[in-house]
C-alpha cells in the first residue's frame, strides 16, 4: 500500500468512531429510508442479484440492500469502519458479507457481480479512472453501476463563513474536529482529484471513456429535502446548495 493510501486508511479508521454522527451518513426518517430503497430497487432490479458495495463505510447501502433481499458484499479500506458495519448488520438481523478491500484494486474475478453500488467514494480516491475500470471489470456483462456523489462545494465567502460557523458547532456538539478531514486538508488536495465533489459532466464523460453505456446523472432532490428536514440546526447553518447526484451506467454485453 502506497503512502497516500496509508494516509487515507488511517484517516477513515480514526473517523469511524464519529462517522455516524453526521446526518449524511445515517437515515434521518422512515420516509428517507423508503426513498433510498425505492431508488436502489429501481436502479438495480431483481432481488436475486449479487451486489458489491465499494467503500461501504459503516454499511449505509449494504444493510439497506440486504434488507431488500439482495446478496451483498461490502468492502472498505478501513478495518474500523468494517467492524462497525458488521455490528450494525448483526443488530439489524440482516446478512451481508464485509471484507477489507481497495476500491482501485479489487481482488474479485472478472464478471463476479450483477451490480456495483457506492456512496461518496470517488472523491476519496487518488485514481478515479483506475477505479471505474476495475468496477467495470468485476461487473457481469449487462451489469449495472449505481453510485452517489456530490457536485463541488461552492467557494464563495458566504459559504465559507457558514461552513466555519457550522464546524464550530460540530466541534462542540460532536466532540470531534471537523477541520481535520480529507475535504479541508490541503495536504490531500493534489492526491485526490475529485476532492470536494465534481461536476456531473466530468463524471459522465469519465464513464463514457471507460466504456459504460446507458449513462445517466439524476439529482437527488427528494432525499436531500427529507434529510434537511431532520438535520440539526448547526448542520443547516453550513449546508450549501451543492447537489448529490445518482449516477447509473451499464457494462455492455460482451464488454471487457
Amino acid at each position: 500500500m502506497n503512502d497516500v493510501k496509508s494516509k487515507i486508511k488511517e484517516y477513515w479508521n480514526e473517523r469511524s468512531s464519529t462517522f455516524d454522527f453526521s446526518p449524511g451518513h445515517i437515515i434521518a426518517s422512515r420516509k428517507e429510508k423508503e426513498a433510498w430503497k425505492s431508488i436502489l430497487q429501481k436502479k438495480i432490479g431483481g432481488e436475486s442479484r449479487k451486489i458489491l458495495d465499494i467503500g461501504t463505510g459503516t454499511g449505509f447501502l449494504s444493510i439497506m440492500l440486504a434488507e431488500l433481499g439482495y446478496r451483498v458484499v461490502g468492502i472498505d479500506i478501513s478495518e474500523e469502519m468494517l467492524e462497525r458495519a458488521k455490528k450494525k448488520a448483526v443488530d439489524r438481523a440482516v446478512e451481508a458479507e464485509f471484507k477489507l478491500g481497495d476500491a482501485e484494486n479489487l481482488f474479485f474475478e472478472t464478471g463476479s457481480f450483477d451490480a456495483i453500488v457506492n456512496k461518496a467514494v470517488l472523491w476519496t480516491l487518488p485514481n478515479p479512472e483506475k477505479a471505474l475500470a476495475e468496477w467495470k471489470r468485476v461487473l457481469k456483462p449487462g451489469g449495472r453501476l449505481c453510485f452517489f456523489l456530490h457536485e463541488r462545494h461552492p467557494d464563495g465567502i458566504t459559504h465559507q463563513f457558514r461552513r466555519q460557523l457550522g464546524n464550530l458547532y460540530i466541534l462542540i456538539a460532536e466532540r470531534r474536529n471537523p477541520w481535520k478531514s480529507l475535504y479541508d486538508s490541503g495536504k490531500f488536495e493534489a492526491e485526490l482529484p475529485f476532492r470536494g465533489g465534481v461536476e456531473p459532466s466530468v463524471i459522465t464523460k469519465l464513464l463514457e471513456d471507460t466504456g459504460f453505456k446507458g449513462i445517466s446523472a439524476e439529482p437527488m432532490v427528494e432525499i436531500s429535502r427529507l434529510k434537511i428536514e431532520r438535520m440539526p440546526l448547526y448542520y443547516k447553518i453550513s449546508v450549501s446548495n451543492h447537489v448529490q447526484y445518482c449516477y447509473t451506467a451499464v457494462k455492455p454485453n460482451g464488454g471487457e
